[in-house]
């Protein structure tokens, strides 16, 4: 955030749809105050479920047409910018189809971890079914089986099935015909038997059988047309039924894999009249609703039925689609792994086998001794959780398999991806740690940094494994999966978590991270009202940090108002942000120049013209000695200034105003910001702090005086931790300093006018050069009579460092004024002048001192001398602006005794 503001406000807004508010307003709906701690936990578990149902209607509204139809026909007759519409449209389908998944999986998994005691058993249709009462019974089960539902559920997003077998149903040759099973292979053995008129199985025609009955590959072909024949004779189908016959297995696999109920698979087989593939596949579907029911319920037969699947996945079949069908239903790997193509096929292929080794160990529980032995002895069967090994690690080291399978590599490492695989392994305590890093790292050069808790130098990680600080979509689903976590966690904290609670500190800043970015994108995007209530979730001192940042950009003061108001709303303890805010932004300029001896101003600050006085001008001011474009400070500065306007709007806050503000001040002169503390002055005025104190602000130096009614109004505001006495230091103090600007503000003015009178301006100019001198003989006051001693005599060594650096300056600075406006306006300003070399001869005067230590008592005289020989030659009025000052002339000082006469 170092770059002008300007710049700042004129940067494009980044875009945010309306699911960010509205995801923010299901968020707060769960977080109202009247809630019970078990009244949150229950909406923010139906939370995933809204956020997966608002993406699915954005997704409805973005999917083209003929996606919906299940058309992927393209219309080649579009102009370019068409194309590009539509490259963006598929994109942007692709993404809410990717976060559509997420929040799928994430309102599948987060009940379960966080369950209760009566959340596995509603989970699923209550019946008396194997498959309920064991998924009832294993709480790992239960979790798999979701996994299991939602790959099922991404998969039927597919294609139509029909679809994905229409080429292998061109080549077989059959036109639109789905139905009576091997045409072409039939028609064969027909020809064969009609042309030998044999009216028996061919297998009996002749020995030699196989030599002459082929195919039109010349492949011997099958004599028999039962379902077995191919692998029991070991012959062929003609060319078009191998097409055929894949395109059926093709058709049942997909059904498997996208989960289909037995009733549409039962219906699908009857279509084609293939209804003894739904017989030998239905004993135990694992369907995509909680309503699967196995339709043998004999355990034996079961555990027997499940090994005959596997000798088929690994021995039998003619067609990998085959295999893998009987694969899914055993519980294989390898056979199912043969034709997967995507991560989630894969994670399919291992998460099922998991599942049914699990369920096969239930059912042979239920057998008796015997016969599970016998059947374990006499049948071979795959065992999932050995081949795995370690039950606690398996999840993690089969995501990292996956991630090093080179077919699907790319897919396994894309962010979103990576967050579905760290959700299902419980990995998110690290996952969450290194997206923070990595949004930190990735950061806008104009965020600030000081939201972040930034990573170590030697910090090294796949980037490509996360969402970018760009990425506002992935930021938004990954802040919002975060927090889910994290207050489903302080709702429910002896529930089975991910474990975020028990995190590093490190890594819980790390994980911080994710939420402090998705505000500052928030802010970019102007929603700044949706800050608190994600600051709200984080632990205090980071919410502070994180809404003081972000909301240090506001200039609005009605705006600032209604922030605080949402602050509050949010929980959120509104007097320690806005006094943390100060600090930050004060932290933020000091901190690097806290340097002991660190003090430009003690040789630099320099306003007065070199050379000898002239009894016409005196000394010169320089013009513009504060800056030459007032509006122009340093952003750090600003924000700064804002913090303390901040800082007013709170009434409990008026003592930090002054403490805070006299360390600003005290910065700002130390390191001549000038500029700034003179927008610090007309922007945070001592009067303005008084008047919404008091209602007066007229009575400023009386109120310094009474310390009770200080009490009184600490009293008033509930401040118990601050002394009377203290305030009343700080805000002399305060008042002091802006005293200092406020002069060198009117003197700079007046200066600038001093060099432009030299033209003659009209008489319109000369009032405002008497306005602007009165300014500054008013300002000048609180320094010529013990400015800053109170507060050096306290002990403040700052404060007499200052006092040494600008005093002499400004008082000769002053003198030089006078003398201008002496010459320019009224003779009174250079007997005003004579007063001031009188005050300073004084005794007691505590001004002496300031120009003696300073080696400067000559220079000071020569001003004097100046301006008395100026006093002196002065014949008269030449612009009279006012009357004469009737206080000198009642002190002895008139015109007239100076006055030289031939």
């Amino acid at each position: 955030m170092d770059l002008p503001i300007e710049i700042q406000r004129l940067a494009p807004r980044p875009a945010a749809g309306p699911e960010v508010e509205e995801f923010a307003n299901a968020l707060d709906d769960c977080l109202t105050p009247l809630f019970t701690a078990a009244e949150k936990r229950e909406k923010l578990l139906d939370l995933p479920r809204k956020y997966y149902e608002n993406t699915l209607r954005r997704l409805a509204h973005v999917r083209p047409r003929n996606a919906r139809e299940g058309s992927l026909d393209v219309d080649m007759d579009v102009d370019e910018g068409e194309t590009g519409n539509n490259a963006a449209s598929i994109k942007q389908m692709k993404q809410l189809e990717k976060e559509a998944q997420t929040w799928d999986l994430v309102r599948r998994l987060l009940p379960l971890r966080f369950a209760t005691s009566t959340t596995y058993a509603s989970a699923n249709t209550p019946g008396n079914n194997l498959i309920h009462e064991f998924l009832e019974s294993d709480p790992v089960a239960m979790e798999r089986r979701a996994v299991i539902q939602w790959l099922q559920t991404n998969a039927s997003s597919g294609p139509d099935i029909d679809e994905l077998a229409r080429e292998l149903q061109q080549n077989a040759d059959r036109g639109d015909i789905i139905a009576h099973g091997w045409l072409h292979t039939r028609s064969s053995i027909k020809l064969r038997k009609s042309v030998t008129a044999w009216p028996h199985l061919l297998d009996r025609q002749s020995p030699a059988i196989a030599n002459t009955h082929v195919n039109s590959d010349g492949a011997p072909l099958v004599t028999q047309l039962d379902p077995d024949a191919t692998t029991r004779q070991g012959r062929k189908l003609e060319p078009q039924d191998e097409y055929f016959e894949r395109a059926i297995w093709l058709g049942c696999f997909e059904h498997l894999r996208r989960g289909s109920s037995a009733e549409v698979i039962r219906e699908w087989c009857q279509e084609r009249t293939e209804m003894w593939r739904y017989v030998s596949s239905s004993p135990m579907l694992l369907s995509s609703d909680d309503a699967q029911l196995a339709s043998v319920t004999e355990p034996a037969s079961l555990a027997l039925w499940r090994r005959m699947c596997f000798g088929l996945a690994r021995q039998g079949g003619c067609d990998d689609y085959e295999r893998a069908v009987y694969g899914v239903l055993s519980g294989d790997i390898s056979s199912v792994e043969a034709i997967a193509l995507t991560w989630d096929d894969f994670l399919f292929a291992n998460y099922n086998a998991l599942l049914r080794t699990q369920l096969d160990t239930f059912i042979l529980g239920k057998c008796p001794p015997e016969v599970a032995s016998n059947l374990t002895q006499s049948f071979s069967s795959f065992d999932a959780v050995q081949f795995h090994g370690d039950p606690e690690t398996v999840e993690k080291r089969l995501m990292a398999a996956l991630e090093s399978k080179l077919q699907i590599r790319n897919e396994a490492i894309e962010p979103t991806k990576a967050l579905q695989a760290s959700l299902i392994s419980r990995e998110m305590k690290r996952h969450l740690y290194e997206q923070g890093m990595i949004l930190a790292a990735t950061r806008d050069r104009n965020d600030p940094s000081k939201i972040y808790e930034l990573p170590a130098n030697d910090f090294q990680i796949a980037t490509e494994k996360f969402f970018s600080a760009d990425q506002h979509h992935g930021l938004r689903v990954i802040a919002h999966v975060y927090l889910l976590i994290t207050l489903l966690e302080k709702y429910h904290p002896t529930a089975s978590s991910t474990g975020l609670v028990d995190s590093p500190y490190g890594w819980k800043r790390g994980q911080e991270n994710i939420l402090a970015s998705y505000t500052n994108y928030l802010r970019l995007a102007g929603l700044q009202e949706l800050i608190p209530l994600y600051c709200s979730i984080l632990p205090a001192s980071r919410s502070y940090e994180v809404l003081s940042y972000n909301l240090i950009t506001e200039e609005d003061p009605e705006q600032r108002l209604i922030q605080l108001k949402l602050i509050r709303n949010a929980g959120i303890d509104v007097l320690e942000f806005v006094k943390t805010q100060a600090w930050l932004m004060y932290e933020d300029v000091s901190m690097p120049k806290n340097i002991k001896g660190d003090f430009p101003a003690k040789n630099s600050f320099s306003i007065i013209a070199p050379g000898p006085p002239t009894s016409q001008m005196g000394r010169p001011v320089k013009a513009d000695f504060l800056a030459d474009d007032e509006d122009n400070i340093d952003p750090k500065h600003e924000y700064l200034i804002r913090a303390l306007e901040w800082l007013m709007l709170v009434s409990e806050t008026w003592p930090d105003v002054f403490s805070i503000g006299t360390k600003v001040y005290k910065f700002f002169l130390r390191n001549m910001h000038l500029n700034a503390a003179r927008q610090l002055m007309k922007r945070v005025p001592f009067s303005d702090i008084l008047s919404v104190l008091t209602g007066d602000a007229e009575s400023e130096v009386a109120w310094l005086e009474d310390t009770q009614f200080v009490a009184q109004q600490l009293e008033r505001n509930g401040i118990a931790n601050l002394s009377p006495e203290k305030v009343v230091s700080h805000a002399r103090n305060f008042r002091e300093l802006e005293a200092l600007v406020r002069a060198l503000d009117s003197m700079e003015t007046v200066a600038s006018m001093a060099s432009l009178a030299i033209e003659g301006p009209e008489r319109k100019f000369w009032n405002e050069v008497g306005r602007q001198v009165k300014v500054a003989k008013e300002s000048m006051q609180p320094l010529l009579q013990n400015w800053l001693v109170s507060g050096i005599e306290e002990g403040d060594d700052e404060l007499r460092e200052l006092r040494q650096a600008y005093l002499p300056e400004t008082i000769m600075a002053y003198v030089s004024t006078l003398h201008f406006a002496g010459t320019g306006l009224s003779r009174d300003h250079l007997l005003e002048c004579m007063e001031l070399a009188a005050t300073i001869a004084e005794r007691n005067s505590d001004l002496s001192t300031v120009f003696v230590a300073a080696g400067r008592m000559k220079e000071l005289v020569e001003a004097f001398a100046a301006c008395s020989k100026a006093l002196a030659i002065s014949t008269g009025e030449k612009r009279a602006v006012g009357s004469g000052n009737k206080k000198l002339r009642e002190m002895g000082w008139s015109r007239d005794l100076w006055s030289v006469k031939p």
